[in-house]
């Protein structure tokens, strides 16, 4: 009785089954299975219970507005179209801004510090009354007259006797001397003959009497000039014969 039932059950499941694949082929792929005629009549055939084709949305597309399309909407999403800005842009957008210097607030010039003040002295050493200085001048002035004839009693560069000469070359300077030599032989300073430097007067007593009687300007290096009765304005070395008749020097300047 058991057997008869599974046979019968098994008589009605199978066309149902047939029938069920029969139509999950023709779902899937009705166009390679059966021509478009075929498939037409089984859909007016079936009606209502003919499968419908759902639209499924793409998953992955977004939500986007009713003027875009999907198609744009994919591309966004496409890793090989979609761009990405550069990271060297962000970094320069993000960059620091340049400092700029306020014009309005001034910049205090550095200050050094004080200086001590030096005074610098403008005033040059007065040569007017150095001692050598006036030798020089005295010593160039009476070379000029080198030559001059000597003439008893003679002041003036027209002849010369000894004291004349002398008086007038230290006149030249600013220098007054008494006439004759015996009154100049008073005056200044006495100094040994080997203490002499220019501008010293030297006396002689050519009598050998220790009176002086003439007179000369002491040059430096051993020699005076003169007024030689022999020679007139000349240069003489100090040698023996003017140191047997010297009779001492006298430092006026």
């Amino acid at each position: 009785m058991k057997n008869i039932k599974l046979k019968q059950l098994s008589l009605f499941l199978a066309p149902v089954i047939s029938t069920f694949l029969f139509i999950s082929v023709l779902t899937v792929a009705p166009t390679t299975v059966i021509g478009d005629q075929a498939k037409e009549r089984i859909k007016t055939t079936m009606g209502d219970l003919y499968p419908q084709k759902t639209q499924v949305a793409d998953a992955h597309l977004p939500e986007v507005a009713d003027t875009v399309s999907a198609e744009v909407a994919k591309k966004a999403l496409d890793p090989q179209t979609t761009s990405v800005p550069s990271t060297s842009n962000i970094a320069t957008s993000k960059a620091t801004p340049a400092k700029t210097v306020n014009p309005s607030r001034s910049i205090p010039a550095k200050r050094l510090p004080p200086q001590p003040s030096r005074s610098i002295s403008t005033s040059m050493p007065s040569t007017a009354s150095s001692p050598q200085t006036k030798a020089s001048a005295i010593i160039a002035t009476s070379r000029q007259f080198i030559g001059v004839n000597y003439q008893f009693g003679g002041t003036t560069p027209s002849g010369f006797d000894c004291s004349g000469f002398v008086q007038y070359v230290f006149a030249k300077n600013d220098i007054t001397l008494p006439r004759v030599s015996r009154d100049q032989f008073q005056v200044g300073t006495a100094i040994s003959f080997a203490n002499l430097k220019p501008g010293d007067l030297v006396f002689f007593g050519l009598a050998k009497s220790g009176v002086v009687d003439h007179e000369g300007i002491y040059v430096g290096n051993g020699q005076f000039i003169n007024a030689s009765s022999s020679k007139g304005i000349t240069v003489y070395s100090l040698g023996s014969y003017w140191q047997s008749a010297f009779v001492g020097a006298k430092r006026v300047l």
